[in-house]
């Protein structure tokens, strides 16, 4: 996943970062004299000279880790004094945050390394080939793509390493869709994870035995997530004809086999009407859906965001203005005027009540520089001026723009946000900050 790039934009505020007890005021404007950042807002705690910029990173407590195109780092959190360093070169390199430990996929087939932030230390690993399924309580892994004959899956506790438990020649494959989560944050511990039988079907694997529940449902190649006992799969191929940008759903009950509900929802639309096969989700092809618990935001036929409960296919709420889903948490569900473009808005997810708005950021969603993320109490777009582009940063809670900076966002959390940034670095290499807020 080294897609994740976003920029931050801040406008002069006084900010404080309580987590790291840092007080500041910003008293430049556009191009920072002594870091080369270029914009406003935000506190710059420190600067770091990078390899070609990082793809992940995560503050754990005092550690701020960051994977670069070379090394896992891990530097001091207020001042990005480096405390250990270790090779990490392959371009599908990937860090997970779970469990208060550092888990990084070295490849895209493994091996697969979990760390002790605060010291670098290796607690444990497993070997290559596996596939992860990341959890905060445990990591899943899975030695092969699909089943077959010496296959074993095993979940074992993040934090140590002990096997909880082995299936050996699994008839089954774990899938990684899920309602409510964020990367580099692994999603909290759950009860059964979605799979894909030898036979092309779809199940529920209880995570506390390793055992599959008795429902099955059929495998239609788009999504299949767990909601509670609640087994759901998606069909983003409309029928012939079909202008609403359909999405087929099927859900069952997968510890009795009692088939829960089946009907359409819809997708979103760009700003030339057309359809969007996806789900709104954090970017292209990703297995992230925002909701949280049961309920997955969607568009109704109308072009409407909806908050639909998938263990009964009914509506939570619709919103009375047009949008689609761009970004959330458990909390809030970030929404723009079309699937492509426009101004945005951010709703409350608990009632679809808007809180506030903000004007279009001038980079459209196709853009392989787009993204959008809700953090906790900040809320960062992806923006561009030109082929310059740019993330802005808002308070979560009133919608005040807090920063606008030139670069790619890398990392963002509560009261902060890693931006990297070629402006002032040498060639080949990006220079990576650490804005407070």
């Amino acid at each position: 996943m080294s897609r994740h790039r976003l920029l931050l934009v801040p406008i002069m505020v006084a900010v404080m970062c309580a987590g790291m007890g840092i007080v500041g005021v910003i008293l430049r404007s556009g191009l920072d004299a002594e870091t080369g950042l270029d914009g406003d807002g935000g506190t710059i705690a420190w600067t770091l000279d990078t390899a070609n910029g990082s793809r992940d990173a995560w503050i754990f407590g005092d550690t701020a880790v960051v994977l670069d195109g070379t090394s896992l780092l891990g530097l001091r959190a207020t001042d990005g004094t480096r405390v250990w360093q270790l090779p990490y070169a392959d371009e599908d390199a990937a860090l997970t945050a779970a469990g208060g430990m550092a888990v990084v996929r070295a490849g895209k087939n493994g091996p697969v390394d979990v760390i002790e932030p605060a010291t670098g230390r290796v607690a444990w690993s497993a070997p290559a080939p596996v596939r992860l399924t990341a959890r905060d309580d445990a990591l899943y892994l899975d030695t092969c793509e699909t089943p077959a004959p010496g296959c074993t899956a095993v979940k074992r506790r993040v934090t140590d390493g002990e096997t909880l438990w082995t299936v050996t020649d699994p008839p089954f494959t774990i899938g990684d869709a899920v309602i409510g989560a964020r990367r580099p944050q692994a999603p909290p511990a759950s009860a059964s994870l979605p799979v894909t039988t030898a036979g092309g079907e779809g199940a529920l694997l209880d995570t506390a035995t390793g055992t599959l529940l008795p429902g099955r449902i059929d495998g239609r190649g788009w999504y299949l997530f767990a909601a509670g006992d609640t087994l759901v799969s998606t069909d983003h191929d409309p029928p012939s004809g079909d202008r609403d940008c359909t999405i087929t759903v099927a859900a069952v009950n997968a510890r009795t086999g009692t088939p829960a509900w089946n009907g359409p929802i819809y997708g979103g639309r760009d700003a030339a009407g057309e359809c969007r096969r996806s789900f709104p989700t954090l970017y292209s092809g990703s297995s992230e859906l925002f909701g949280a618990g049961s309920d997955v935001a969607a568009v109704t036929r109308s072009g409407r965001p909806t908050l639909i409960d998938v263990t009964t296919g009914a509506p939570r709420w619709t919103s009375d203005a047009q949008g689609s889903p761009i970004a959330g948490d458990d909390r809030t569900l970030l929404v723009r005027e079309n699937a492509e473009t426009g101004p945005i808005a951010l709703l409350g997810l608990a009632d679809g009540r808007t809180r506030w708005t903000a004007p279009d950021t001038g980079l459209p969603t196709s853009s392989a520089s787009w993204e959008a993320v809700v953090a906790g109490d900040l809320v960062a777009v992806m923006g561009a001026t030109g082929d310059r582009p740019y993330v802005l940063v808002y308070d979560a809670t009133t919608g005040t723009q807090l920063a606008r900076r030139g670069g790619w966002l890398t990392g963002i959390g509560d009261g902060w946000a890693m931006v990297s940034t070629g402006a002032g670095a040498d060639p080949g290499r990006l220079t990576l900050h650490l804005l407070t807020f």
